[in-house]
């Protein structure tokens, strides 16, 4: 199997330019797992498809998530048994399809005493959520095995809990590795690049003016469809939005502990103290993750979210139940991270309660767009795109092969033999590039830098195949090592200096200039911020 590089967008540029690329059945505007998940579908239909993002792939909400692959415990409680099923029937697809980057995970749900749900209502409700997945995974649990599975958490208020299992993955690699297949399958895609205007010929769509942001320069594409993917800037997009629905921006924010420090053996959901919100705490990635708030986001959506004061201050309060006897505090926080979640509302769309986690698709005379979600559903929600743009295609073969990954034709034993855990990393991050990417490292870059389970030989092979212009591209969304290390991994630049300038031909300058700017985005976005 050959490697799936990412397009050389100079290249297509000038391609484009010329004619030769400006010609597409689908243009994708939105270069997370929405748009990914479009992507991917639009390919193995044998179209020819374009999927541009204005920033980097995966910049906004789908490398800022929290990470999980979920069917929604809260959905379900809610009634709403149709989102809970298809999330988790998604959930066990990406399980199975891509089990090394999608890894199932232990989860904890504490009953706390005079609080809902009640032992008898909980225990309903873990059943339907297994029947759902067809799956067996739940069972009630003690305080004393509560107790010892999490030794600093308090249980003079709880009631037992429910064990279950739910899932996780890497949020930003899971949005590349759907691109890399993609691309294997015909697909084009480029990053810092944007739709600016849609092109009509009277009210019918017939294509999409687009801009690169990094030099400014504009061309007009042709295409049957142009599908609006860009998640929380929806509205900016379509015109006009489905009557009676509005996007509300809703930001998530978490913090990142040393897992040496802050053990979590698996994910526990807990009551915050101030006002009885659930929030979790989890392992990921060799840390511990405390998150999620939910706070409306009203600001400028081009800069990137970042966490406030109040709400580090508000994770601290939560964890502080889990570590009692040493309770974590700013000097322990490695990193911070604040995603936007694009939730629909209808009404009042200042009122959290009213918002949902379903999406909606609507059309009008080629414009698709797709709203809301969550990432679980990615596929499902690109099948519900695929039909009502068919009608704006011409038909095509149905590709027989359903599987969003194909079956991976490298053991991990073969990739690295005697280190079965790493090379089950790389294989989840890359697929079956994984034995290039092994074969093309240098000597010594294979071992994992610092304690972060990333090696200079990963970054290599995004440096060459994964469209990097930006060191935070690198460093933020390629790996993970700008959220996993303190100072956003600063002590290890010196390191990763020559690779960027062998592979990118950076001069001294271009170098200086990247670093700096590396450092201001960790400094405003991913650090913990000063007390107001």
């Amino acid at each position: 199997m050959s490697s799936a590089s990412f397009t050389d967008r100079d290249r297509l540029w000038r391609d484009m330019e010329s004619g030769q690329s400006a010609d597409w059945d689908i243009v994708v505007a939105g270069g997370g797992i929405t748009g990914s998940g479009i992507f991917r579908e639009a390919t193995r239909r044998g179209y020819r498809t374009l999927l541009i993002e204005q920033r980097d792939f995966a910049w906004g909400t789908s490398s800022r998530s929290s990470k999980m692959v979920h069917g929604g415990l809260r959905y379900l409680a809610a009634g709403n048994v149709s989102l809970t099923r298809h999330a988790l029937q998604e959930r066990e697809r990406l399980i199975s399809e891509a089990p090394n980057l999608v890894r199932r995970l232990a989860y904890y749900f504490p009953l706390y005493r005079g609080k809902f749900p009640p032992r008898i209502a909980a225990g309903l409700l873990f059943w339907l959520y297994d029947r759902l997945a067809g799956v067996s995974d739940h069972r009630p649990v003690s305080n004393e095995e509560l107790s010892q599975a999490f030794t600093g958490l308090d249980i003079s208020t709880t009631n037992g809990a429910f064990y279950y299992t739910d899932a996780v993955t890497d949020d930003a690699r899971l949005a590349l590795r759907v691109m890399h297949e993609s691309v294997r399958d015909g697909g084009t895609l480029r990053n810092y690049t944007r739709g600016t205007r849609v092109l009509r010929d009277g009210n019918r769509v017939v294509g999409l003016r687009i801009e690169d942001t990094e030099s400014g320069k504009t061309l007009d594409l042709s295409s049957r469809v142009v599908i609006n993917a860009t998640g929380a800037w929806a509205d900016r997009f379509r015109d006009p939005p489905p009557k009676g629905i509005r996007i509300r921006p809703q930001r998530g924010s978490h913090l990142v502990l040393c897992s040496r420090q802050f053990p979590a053996v698996a994910a526990i959901f807990l009551l915050h103290p101030e006002d009885g919100r659930r929030l979790f705490i989890y392992p990921w990635e060799n840390r511990t993750i405390v998150g999620t708030t939910d706070i409306h986001h009203p600001e400028e959506l081009d800069t990137a979210a970042s966490i406030t004061p109040a709400e580090l201050d508000y994770l601290l309060q939560a964890a502080a139940q889990l570590y009692k006897d040493r309770p974590p505090t700013r000097d322990d926080v490695l990193s911070t991270r604040s995603g936007v979640r694009p939730i629909l509302v209808s009404g009042n769309p200042d009122k959290p309660s009213k918002g949902s986690r379903e999406h909606k698709v609507w059309s009008e005379e080629g414009l698709v767009g797709c709203s809301g979600g969550k990432l679980t559903t990615f596929h499902h929600m690109a099948l519900d795109v695929m039909d009502r743009a068919q009608e704006y295609l011409p038909d095509t073969p149905t590709a027989s092969d359903q599987r969003i990954f194909p079956t991976l034709k490298t053991e991990p034993n073969e990739l690295l033999p005697g280190n079965a855990e790493q090379a089950s990393l790389l294989l989840g991050r890359f697929g079956d590039d994984a034995g290039k990417l092994v074969s093309q490292a240098a000597a010594g870059e294979l071992e994992l830098l610092l304690d972060s389970g990333i090696s200079l030989a990963e970054l290599r092979w995004s440096l060459r195949n994964e469209s990097v212009l930006h060191l935070d591209d690198l460093m933020l969304r390629r790996s993970r090592l700008g959220i996993l290390l303190r100072d956003g991994g600063a002590e290890l630049l010196d390191r990763i200096e020559p690779l960027c300038r062998e592979c990118l031909g950076w001069d001294e300058e271009r170098w200086a200039a990247e670093r700096e700017r590396y450092r201001d985005i960790i400094g405003r976005f991913y650090s913990v911020p000063e007390r107001a």
